[in-house]
């Protein structure tokens, strides 16, 4: 049987993958609002399955971050994504990116600390950073205990950006191999953690600063257990 060959000329599959990425980024969006007005609805007339719209709001929400994760690296790859690199407030930062999540982490009873100067302020790409955040946000999320942490400070090295949780912390493998796990024999890129850590490291290859870019660092707690997911910043 011969194979089927389309008959229109000029089709792009990129460009269509590209649109129906953003209708399906768009659907996703209201069907997020939808969930946040029956979770809150919810919580306020104290129904019992308040905890499972808050896991089908996580759910709804991962889908759509690496929905957007797919996008944004798509048109970094085809040379389109405009680098919009400005000061900011990072405490102002710190607090967008955790109200995104702040329903979710009420209704499944997580704490969250912030712990920055209001007086520090930093140059980056605030929606690029925004995604970073909220990958780790995310996934601090699914892993914690009931506990997590935001951090900022600035050094002679750039800004460190952490997100601490008290789960079990990382997999000692990631920890030996995150300085490679961007190769494909690392096996990470292949799972949700690593299209995260991609993306993320991607996106701190586009800041740089006298030749010196951004990058990851993975760690665990030693006191009280946990993870510690950070970024530097030149």
């Amino acid at each position: 049987m011969d194979r089927i060959k389309s008959d229109r000329d000029g089709v792009d599959l990129k460009s269509a993958f590209a649109m129906v990425s953003h209708d399906i980024k768009n659907s996703l969006g209201i069907l997020l609002k939808f969930i946040g007005t029956i979770s809150e609805s919810s919580e306020m007339a104290g129904c019992a399955e308040i905890r499972q719209c808050a896991d089908m709001e996580y759910e709804v929400r991962r889908i759509n971050n690496n929905l957007v994760k797919l996008l944004t690296l798509f048109k970094v790859e085809e040379g389109v994504y405009l680098l919009n690199v400005d000061a900011h407030s990072v405490k102002d930062f710190l607090d967008e990116a955790l109200l995104e999540h702040a329903v979710i982490m009420r209704q499944k009873g997580i704490e969250c600390d912030i712990e920055c100067d209001h007086d520090l302020y930093w140059y980056f790409d605030r929606n690029l950073m925004m995604g970073v955040m909220g990958n780790a946000i995310s996934n601090a999320l699914r892993y914690t205990g009931d506990r997590i942490l935001l951090t900022a400070d600035a050094s002679p090295h750039g800004l460190t950006i952490g997100v601490e949780d008290n789960g079990e912390g990382f997999p000692s493998n990631m920890l030996a191999q995150q300085s490679g796990f961007m190769n494909p024999e690392s096996g990470f890129i292949t799972n949700n953690t690593g299209l995260g850590l991609f993306f993320t490291q991607t996106v701190l290859d586009l800041h740089q600063h006298d030749g010196v870019r951004g990058r990851v660092e993975l760690a665990n707690r030693a006191d009280a257990g946990g993870g510690i997911f950070s970024v530097l910043l030149p």
